[in-house]
């Protein structure tokens, strides 16, 4: 299950015991275990349509900074 390594090794009967303590119904629970994207977001009536947008800031702007803002690095503790 992605990036967790743990439940990637899972057995069926675990990952199915993990899926149903979840209790997010039947629907979603039969998307999940079967791994079928439409069932899941089906179940939560969203998209499985993922739409990536990419804004770039106009010529005028000047990126900030921490010192434009006010901001100052956070301080290394030392030992005293």
């Amino acid at each position: 299950m992605g990036a967790n390594a743990a439940m990637a090794r899972m057995s069926f009967a675990e990952y199915h015991a993990a899926v149903e303590a979840l209790n997010l119904g039947d629907e979603a629970e039969t998307g999940l275990l079967e791994r079928d994207v439409s069932k899941l977001t089906g179940s939560f009536n969203v998209s499985d349509t993922l739409y990536c947008l990419v804004f770039s800031p106009s010529e005028d702007e000047q990126p900030e900074s921490p010192d434009q803002e006010g901001e100052t690095p956070e301080e290394t503790p030392t030992s005293e």
